[in-house]
């Protein structure tokens, strides 16, 4: 089983409608969600790329956002991981928003 865990940027909630659809594809077997953490269980992950996405609603107003992480692990193997960090569209050193 693998697990996706995505913080969220300060000041940054997850919509909790967007989180649920993703439920509905054959991927994602459970969620949880945190007003800072969205938390993806799957069965497997494999080899080809895998795009998800969720709608987050800014909450508070927050200036000078840092970067927020997103990490990947085996439920069972929890020293494989990966972690990427993500910043928001607007910020100021032009990032797009995409994990790197």
């Amino acid at each position: 089983m693998a697990v996706i865990e995505c913080k969220m940027l300060s000041g940054f909630i997850p919509v909790k409608s967007s989180v649920r659809e993703l439920e509905k594809s054959r991927t994602i077997k459970r969620s949880e969600m945190q007003t800072d953490m969205v938390t993806l269980y799957l069965d497997e992950l494999g080899h080809e790329p895998l795009h998800l996405s969720f709608m987050v609603e800014q909450d508070i107003e927050v200036k000078n956002l840092k970067p927020a992480t997103v990490k990947v692990y085996d439920y069972y193997e929890t020293g494989e991981e990966t972690v990427a960090e993500y910043n928001s569209p607007c910020s100021a050193d032009g990032d797009k928003g995409n994990a790197k």
